[in-house]
């Protein structure tokens, strides 16, 4: 259910501070944009040196200094992108900082929430090497060790109406969604900068998170690029929107149009290189920007979805992972979210090698190549269950080894009902054998080419799986949940 405006701050997460003077890149690049009420402080530091920062929050103006420690980068395997040193890719940091006297270490990866140290609310945008090492989309103004971001501890993060782009959404609905750091799958050397939101083209409606006036648009026939959709707000913060297939934008949306919060943008679509040509992986990229400077989206799109959208559980099973035969790989469930008054009591991991582990964390041998998918169940004080899908890609480490991969869809991913026909894409790639489809309901597994439709005759949760072999008859496994609802019950 879409819920509208109603004010509802996330929850507190602790951890994270610093401390000597600031590296600016741009003036202006380390202040409250518009003096905006939630706006991050975004600023720079190198190791050893501290800054004095001030932020206003709903209890008045905080003011601490900031100290950065350490930094400690992690990494991922990876045989996929050519000409990697040492094969492998950014999967984390942990950040040492000192606020103020309060000693904090705070943890950089996708799907991390800003943690309260002292007073401040913190963020990890980003370190130089993850910023700057990328073949696509590099951050080269990123010169300082870590670049942090920060609130008020209590401060929303972002303007308080600011609303959820995706009408009729449900988090993580699909299994393609790639977040603020997380290296985008096969593709190249590319962490992402903004968000991108799975879905079939041309079914969910795009909604302006914020009023202001269109700085660019791809009106009247489309930019021959991605039809790029741009909003300047008020607060100083630039919104982009890209893929929504042309014919799905209303007319009026030209250059120097105002907008107000809400308004309908489009639909998502899959239109880049000035074609319709996402087939795999059609999805809706909606990014932040503070003066052309990318700024790390996910907290924002978190609180917005928390006010529109009445979930008792964000799930977060944390993305892709990557291991080579024999490594172990640890799957972490911490980063999920209970919504305020609620509480998280239990963990359950359903791991493709049989076994349940309960628990927020859970370890798992990678034994051969394949790409598997692991299941994490979360339950609330309240009785409520939801799930997310951990993907598992465990390299063949031979030169120029094959492998298949590829992403599952359905809609609608919102007020499906008993009865309601669900719109299955198979959108996997490089398999070697035919793709079944088992819908997790009991009924009998189909072959899927490119789509298939299915009726559910109870509400609940089921867990959807595509599954095949890959060029070297390696397991293919993807998973993904359909929720269909009670009728007249908001869910």
């Amino acid at each position: 259910m879409f819920l509208g405006l109603t004010a509802v701050h996330a929850y507190d997460i602790a951890n994270a501070q610093t401390g000597r003077e600031p590296i600016r890149d741009e003036p202006g690049l380390d202040s409250d944009p518009a003096g905006v009420a939630g706006m991050p402080l975004v600023f720079e530091l190198d190791l050893n040196q501290s800054r004095q920062v001030r932020v206003t929050g709903p209890s008045g103006s905080v003011e601490r200094r900031i100290r950065l420690l350490a930094v400690r980068e992690f990494f991922w395997p990876n045989y996929h992108i050519p000409d990697l040193p040492e094969h492998r890719v950014f999967r984390s940091a942990e950040v040492d900082i000192d606020v103020s006297g309060t000693p904090a270490t705070l943890v950089a990866q996708p799907f991390e929430m800003p943690k309260i140290v002292n007073g401040l609310r913190l963020h990890i945008e980003t370190t130089r090497a993850w910023a700057t090492g990328p073949q696509l989309d590099p951050m080269p103004e990123v010169k300082g060790a870590v670049r942090f971001s920060c609130v008020s501890a209590g401060a929303s993060w972002g303007p308080i109406e600011l609303r959820f782009p995706l009408r009729n959404y449900r988090w993580r609905a699909n299994t393609y969604g790639n977040t603020w750091l997380a290296l985008v799958p096969y593709n190249k050397h590319y962490y992402h900068r903004g968000d991108d939101f799975g879905a079939i083209p041309d079914r969910i409606e795009v909604l302006a998170s914020l009023g202001g006036v269109v700085t660019r648009s791809p009106l009247p026939e489309g930019d021959a690029q991605s039809n790029g959709l741009e909003i300047r707000c008020p607060s100083g913060l630039e919104i982009s929107h890209y893929h929504m297939n042309i014919e799905t934008i209303p007319p009026r949306l030209t250059t120097n149009t105002l907008v107000r919060t809400g308004d309908a943008l489009g639909r998502t679509g899959m239109t880049w290189d000035g074609r319709k040509s996402q087939h795999n992986d059609p999805h809706l990229h909606w990014g932040l920007s503070v003066r052309g400077k990318p700024l790390a989206s996910y907290p924002f799109l978190v609180e917005a979805y928390l006010r529109d959208y009445a979930d008792p559980l964000l799930v977060v099973a944390g993305g892709y992972h990557y291991a080579t035969p024999g490594e172990t790989v640890e799957f972490d469930a911490s980063r999920s979210i209970a919504r305020p008054g609620r509480r998280i009591v239990r963990y359950q991991w359903h791991l493709h090698d049989g076994r349940q582990v309960s628990g927020p964390r859970a370890l798992l041998k990678a034994d051969r190549p394949g790409l598997f998918s692991e299941e994490l169940r979360l339950f609330a004080d309240d009785g409520s269950e939801d799930r997310d899908y951990a993907q598992l890609r465990v390299w063949n480490t031979d030169p120029g080894a094959r492998f298949a991969a590829g992403w599952f869809y359905h809609w609608p991913v919102r007020e499906a009902h008993p009865g309601t026909p669900i719109l299955f894409w198979n959108r996997l790639f490089g398999t070697t054998a035919p793709v079944e489809i088992d819908f997790g309901d009991g009924s009998p597994r189909a072959k899927i080419d490119q789509e298939t439709s299915h009726t559910y005759q109870n509400p609940g949760i089921y867990t959807a799986a595509l599954r095949s072999l890959g060029p070297d008859r390696e397991p293919v496994e993807v998973r993904m949940r359909v929720v269909i609802e009670t009728p007249g019950k908001t869910q």
